[in-house]
């Protein structure tokens, strides 16, 4: 319901405002003066404001000026209430931002109309910034899918350069026939800003092949999802990759068994859960190996990022990542990453 604040120190325009727009299905306060204005404001959630020119002490002019100058209420959208028809003092309202105004006595066929113009008009200004600030979210993810692509390309085209030197060419084109096809998905999947989880999940069996067979088959793995429809849940591409491809290429080096990883995808209340569970070294041993980070820590940097912007354009989803290592008895037994994103994105 759309509410309304006003303010006039006439009891009975009070009265007859609150009336008429009542029946309307508005939902309507109001103050006889203007020395609590910021304090219903801040308070309200209001999406008019009907402030009267002849207020007493300060006039309705000076609040009005004090109202477009708040960061927080420069954007409401206020109607003058006049008993005056004073080209001059109107002007002066509308310099200052008012958006419309009403004369005394009130004719009930204009307050309705120019209420219900400067409602909707503000509903359209909200739903156009909101539109321009998806659109620059989404821009910003892309970019940093973008990003982390040529990593991924490398790794890739270092496969295809072993089998080659090993002198090993059905293997290399093997390789890279299968490598093309997931390149033509990858740079398809990176100017999109959502695609749907069956569609990641084909990817990202199709990447655990590929990386199986680059490692000599030194680990197993395993994917996994309990969604009501993977095929209209969406879920921004290249997001759990770049966990996956960290679990093989520092959780598995230098590990003295086979290695495995599990993808496991669930949904509750409208939030997706992705568990990725390694069986592999540990942080801190991978951290102690590791001796060129820069690629990984911009990748990781890049989802936590995605994650970031996701959760500024969804106010109300879940978007986070938590890391655990696993232990017993002091003991590394791998890495479990929970990803959560909220179940409705498009």
């Amino acid at each position: 319901m759309d509410s309304i604040l006003i303010v006039d120190d006439n009891r009975q325009i009070l009265e007859q405002l609150k009336e008429l727009l009542t029946l309307e299905g508005y939902q309507v306060a109001f103050i006889p003066q203007g020395d609590f204005l910021f304090q219903r404001l801040d308070n309200g959630n209001f999406d008019l404001l009907l402030l009267d020119i002849n207020l007493p002490g300060r006039s309705g002019i000076e609040w009005l000026r004090e109202v477009k100058a708040h960061p927080k209420h420069q954007n409401l959208p206020v109607i003058m209430i006049t008993g005056e028809d004073e080209r001059t003092t109107l002007s002066q309202c509308f310099d200052l931002g008012a958006n419309d105004y009403i004369q005394k006595p009130i004719n009930e066929i204009a307050l309705k109309a120019r209420v219900r113009t400067a409602i909707t008009a503000k509903r359209y200004q909200e739903q156009q910034l909101a539109m321009e600030k998806q659109k620059a979210l989404q821009s910003r993810m892309m970019m940093l899918s973008a990003q982390m692509n040529p990593h991924f390309i490398f790794n890739a085209l270092s496969s295809i350069q072993f089998y080659l030197l090993e002198n090993d060419t059905p293997a290399a084109l093997n390789f890279f026939a299968e490598f093309a096809g997931l390149m033509r998905k990858t740079l398809d999947n990176s100017s999109k800003p959502f695609i749907t989880v069956s569609e990641e999940l084909v990817f990202l069996g199709k990447y655990l092949a590929l990386e199986k067979e680059r490692f000599q088959g030194r680990f197993e793995y395993s994917i996994s999802e309990e969604l009501e429809d993977p095929d209209s849940t969406h879920i921004p591409p290249m997001l759990l990759q770049p966990y996956l491809e960290n679990a093989i290429v520092h959780g598995f080096r230098d590990l003295d068994h086979k290695g495995k990883i599990e993808l496991q995808l669930t949904e509750a209340d409208g939030v997706v859960t992705a568990i990725i569970r390694d069986n592999g070294i540990g942080r801190k041993a991978a951290a102690k190996l590791r001796t060129g980070s820069a690629h990984r820590s911009v990748a990781m940097s890049n989802t936590k990022t995605r994650l970031e912007l996701l959760k500024a354009a969804y106010q109300e989803g879940d978007f986070n990542v938590e890391i655990h290592d696993l232990e017993e008895n002091g003991k590394a037994l791998g890495t479990e990453i929970t990803i959560r994103f909220a179940g409705d994105l498009h």
